[in-house]
């Protein structure tokens, strides 16, 4: 019998979005929050888990149409195509109108984390979307959450969404202690000690609950290629419950 259960949300109507940054807050030293918002947010179609949407950032001295739309935005794409990253919803407030993004603010230069180090109220965002998101399968006796920083937006949301009763192991590799976030439920914190398969072994090492996994898996390619070897080789998990995406690569510009 096949067991597949669908793992994510209709697609919304894809939309573009320029939104002023309202609020700034440094949540960790390498990790910053930045919230949008505004009247226009109202019909964000915001589904949870580990949704996202496209950030543009174009250069300081091109001239936007007003309004700008999406149509608008791909019209100018044969003189200026924006740099493009993609990004998790942290948090939907509907009553408030307000969006959080987190962003890891890189040492090396990267469009988003240049953006995020020197955000201020006032100054806007433009992004695109959303995309459909992750559906955690009622069906599964226990849901596993790996990643690293740049998947503690999603895995907040994910939490979130389980509730405090669902089983539940997280793993979560970041650069130190200081780089640690309260989260819901109990987590396994790792250190980052450069090896590309931390996350693996530490979930080797792990004793796991039996059953039907439900995996949610994402961060740095190598380190996700690891983990899913282990999960598939080692714990025998069947492939459709093991789903790991990447999030960056090591060596590649910076986000």
């Amino acid at each position: 019998m096949n067991t597949t259960v669908s793992r994510r949300s209709r697609r919304q109507q894809t939309k573009l979005w320029r939104a002023p940054v309202v609020r700034v807050a440094r949540l960790t030293p390498r990790m910053t929050r930045v919230t949008v918002g505004g009247p226009d947010l109202a019909d964000f179609a915001y589904a949870g888990t580990d949704q996202n949407v496209m950030l543009y950032f174009y250069p300081d001295d091109v001239e936007l149409p007003e309004p700008l739309t999406l149509a608008a935005a791909r019209g100018m794409w044969s003189q200026v195509r924006p740099l493009t990253r993609t990004y998790t919803v942290r948090r939907y407030d509907r009553d408030a109108c307000e969006i959080d993004f987190d962003f890891v603010l890189h040492s090396d230069a990267g469009p988003a984390s240049d953006w995020a180090k020197r955000a201020e109220p006032g100054d806007r965002l433009i992004f695109v979307g959303p995309s459909p998101a992750y559906q955690p399968d009622p069906t599964a006796d226990w849901h596993l959450l790996a990643g690293d920083e740049t998947a503690l937006p999603a895995i907040t949301a994910i939490l979130r969404e389980l509730g405090p009763d669902v089983p539940v192991r997280v793993f979560v590799e970041v650069e130190d202690a200081s780089e640690e976030q309260p989260l819901a439920g109990p987590v396994t914190w790792l250190h980052r000690d450069g090896t590309d398969d931390l996350l693996a072994r530490a979930v080797a090492a792990a004793d796991l609950p039996t059953g039907r996994v439900d995996a949610w898996l994402a961060g740095e390619r190598a380190s996700m290629v690891a983990l899913r070897r282990h999960l598939l080789a080692d714990r025998g998990h069947d492939r459709s419950r093991v789903r790991p995406t990447t999030y960056w690569r090591r060596g590649e510009t910076g986000n």
